[in-house]
């Protein structure tokens, strides 16, 4: 099983992950636990409201991975693009959690998980018709969007005091 995460176009940037994964190796049960471990892991590290981050599940056949030259079938990839401004110590709990919590989901051991982050420039996004903020800098960069946006955004759960990605 393999799971590789980037970003993609999406409705608010926080990291899309995009989960690729042998046809028929997992059940919805386990997809939604997986999304919502990988969901939970950013949100405790980086404060951003779990409901930002995307997860997506592909299957994929299983004959697409190799790892040395051969095929491998037990072994997870978590790849996801990150704004950069993360502390280090931000980025391994995030990585940590996301391997210990899918090792388990997955029923694999915490080596089979390896979990690599892409750190993407504020300046490099922009959604909602708007560059992204540096990490510290949400609330003021919300405070600028359009009111119908900010409406938007709180009717997702934003606290309109306390905005961060």
């Amino acid at each position: 099983m393999e799971v590789v995460a980037y970003q993609v176009s999406g409705d608010i940037f926080v990291p899309t992950y995009v989960c690729q994964v042998p046809a028929g190796s997992l059940t919805v049960t386990q997809k939604a636990a997986i999304a919502e471990a990988i969901s939970h892991s950013h949100s405790e590290a980086t404060g951003a409201p779990p409901f930002f981050v995307q997860v997506v599940i592909e299957e994929r056949g299983s004959e697409d991975r190799f790892l040395g030259g051969k095929l491998t079938v037990n072994h997870i990839w978590i790849y996801g693009h990150i704004r950069s401004g993360r502390t280090r110590e931000q980025k391994t709990k995030m990585m940590l959690g996301m391997m210990r919590a899918v090792a388990k989901i997955a029923r694999l051991k915490e080596e089979s998980i390896w979990v690599y982050l892409n750190n993407l420039e504020p300046t490099d996004m922009v959604e909602y018709g708007h560059v992204l903020p540096e990490p510290g800098a949400e609330r003021e960069w919300f405070n600028g969007l359009p009111e119908s946006l900010k409406d938007y955004l709180v009717n997702l759960g934003t606290d309109r005091d306390s905005f961060v990605l």
